[in-house]
């Protein structure tokens, strides 16, 4: 006897039922595969190539949803994971720009105010790094996806909405408004 077969005869030896019907070219799956089989002659063999070429569409079709599905939610999940984050320093720079406004009306101070605006350059930014950017209010009209009126008034220098005033800036991360600006809207007056 040769070492290859000795070697085959010790396998054949471990090998159980279940490695013999797979030596021997049918396994568990395969013996299923036969039950179907046989209930599938049943069909024509046009039949069963068509409903299988229909079960490989459906499959392809969900295998591409579930693809595109995942990229949408990872692309937003990169996109505004930041956007609770990001709120939360609006108020800092507010307050930042509302001390600056403070300092203005008193010249001792001008050193805390000169410290208040390099600190408000580097807010900025900041904010201009991570894709924040502050929504223009000059000159615009009212637009209710980006702004929010505090106030409206009766003027009839200005045009239908425009705004007049803006009260606190408003905020945009990449082209999705993440706090509006409140601001002063005018109207034309009304005849009576």
């Amino acid at each position: 006897m040769t070492k290859n077969e000795d070697k085959e005869e010790k396998l054949n030896k471990e090998e159980g039922p279940e490695e013999l019907n797979t030596a021997n070219g049918v396994n568990s799956e395969e013996e299923g595969l036969v039950e179907n089989s046989e209930e599938e002659l049943e069909q024509s063999p046009e039949d069963q190539i068509k409903d299988l070429e229909d079960q490989l569409l459906r499959a392809k079709a969900e295998v591409q949803n579930v693809r595109r599905i995942a990229a949408q939610e990872v692309t937003r999940a990169r996109l505004y994971g930041v956007e609770s984050l990001a709120k939360e320093f609006l108020s800092v720079g507010d307050n930042i720009e509302r001390a600056i406004a403070s300092c203005e009306e008193d010249q001792d101070t001008s050193n805390i105010q000169e410290g208040l605006a390099l600190t408000m350059k580097a807010y900025e930014s900041s904010l201009k790094a991570s894709g924040i950017e502050s929504i223009d209010c000059e000159g615009q009209s009212f637009d209710p996806e980006k702004h929010e009126a505090l106030s409206v008034i009766e003027d009839d220098s200005l045009e239908s909405n425009s705004i007049i005033e803006v009260i606190q800036k408003g905020y945009s991360i990449l082209d999705r408004t993440l706090r509006p600006s409140k601001v002063i809207v005018s109207k034309k007056s009304e005849e009576k």
